[in-house]
């Protein structure tokens, strides 16, 4: 088994004609590819419980069942979106049968072109990744927020995840709306569905400015946003969602609530209660500031500093600058009153 590490697709050439398994690795290598070579059924099945490759170049002659081989590729859930392609000197109508019944998306029958062998491979690795963005979108879909079509509660675990998993220096921004629950009351919910929405513009249009490339929006539900966006930008895309939010928010409100600078109510005993005009209250965490492993420890410190950014009156970016780890080099995301230490910006 041999393995050279490059920059484009992953390829598995399965072939125990050493000759012709040479010819394609150094080919596919030539053009970028990252190909690994298995000799054998069992090699090319320990190589694959190590890595799933973009696509599988399958020797039709192998020596213990090419076809069986394909058929057990198809079954593993792991496996079975990859593109296999048959390689044959036989141009036989049934061997071609076989290959297309087993799994297999094409066959190259040598000898052939060098140019229609890449070809070949190409249009399958496209058409894979295709077929992948596909999956992806229609996940997202299922998982969108039905108002605002963000990503949801899935999506976003999996993109924090993701982010802790790479080690990027990232931070997590959960954001909620300052009196929304009144306003709902008070205006319905046609027109607290209209701010969820501004509220949703607000956020996507600070990611545009700011770092367009390298960001994330989710919609957790209700008022709740969270966003993911690099360390370095973070308390600048905080002061850029105040800024818009404050200067949008009025204009969902009536002459006589902007007059008196708030809304009146009363509760369920009668008293008369002030509600100010909404703002938006943010906490911010920063990955690597702890040796968070799992998306739920992080959900917790984003909950402790959002609450510690609601006691502040006002739209604010409230971020945790705790970061402090206990003896046994772990932390415990609920050790520290929130309060105490994270610092508003």
């Amino acid at each position: 088994m041999t393995m050279k590490l490059q920059t484009g697709a992953a390829i598995l050439v399965v072939d125990d004609n050493i000759q012709d398994q040479r010819v394609h690795r150094v080919t596919l290598q030539a053009r970028g590819y990252r190909v690994t070579t298995a000799n054998s059924v069992e090699e090319a099945e320990s190589v694959l419980d190590l890595m799933v490759p973009d696509l599988i170049l399958l020797a039709a002659g192998l020596r213990g069942g090419a076809y069986d081989l394909c058929r057990r590729f198809k079954d593993d859930l792991r496996l079975h979106q990859v593109p296999v392609i048959f390689v044959s000197y036989s141009r036989e109508p049934a061997t071609v049968e076989q290959i297309f019944a087993c799994g297999g998306v094409d066959v190259i029958v040598k000898p052939c072109h060098l140019s229609e062998f890449l070809a070949r491979v190409k249009t399958h690795l496209d058409l894979g990744n295709l077929l992948r963005e596909v999956q992806r979108l229609r996940e997202s879909d299922i998982d969108a927020n039905p108002l605002t079509h963000l990503p949801g509660n899935n999506t976003i675990a999996t993109a924090i995840q993701e982010a802790i998993d790479q080690g990027r220096d990232m931070t997590v921004i959960y954001t909620d709306l300052d009196n929304f629950k009144a306003y709902n009351d008070a205006y319905g919910f046609s027109a607290g569905d209209d701010i969820l929405l501004f509220n949703a513009e607000t956020l996507q249009t600070a990611l545009r400015t700011i770092c367009p490339d390298d960001s994330f929006l989710g919609h957790v539900g209700g008022d709740d946003f969270v966003l993911l966006v690099p360390a370095a930008r973070a308390e600048q895309v905080g002061a850029r969602i105040v800024e818009l939010f404050d200067a949008g928010a009025p204009m969902f409100y009536r002459d006589e609530d902007l007059h008196r600078g708030c809304l009146v109510a009363q509760d369920r005993q009668g008293n008369e209660q002030h509600f100010p005009i909404m703002g938006i209250s943010m906490g911010g965490v920063r990955l690597t500031s702890r040796p968070f492993t799992r998306f739920v420890e992080v959900a917790a410190v984003c909950a402790e500093v959002k609450h510690a950014a609601k006691k502040i009156p006002g739209s604010n970016l409230f971020m945790d600058r705790r970061g402090d780890r206990i003896p046994d080099g772990t932390e415990s995301p609920m050790s520290a009153d929130p309060l105490e230490s994270p610092q508003p910006v």
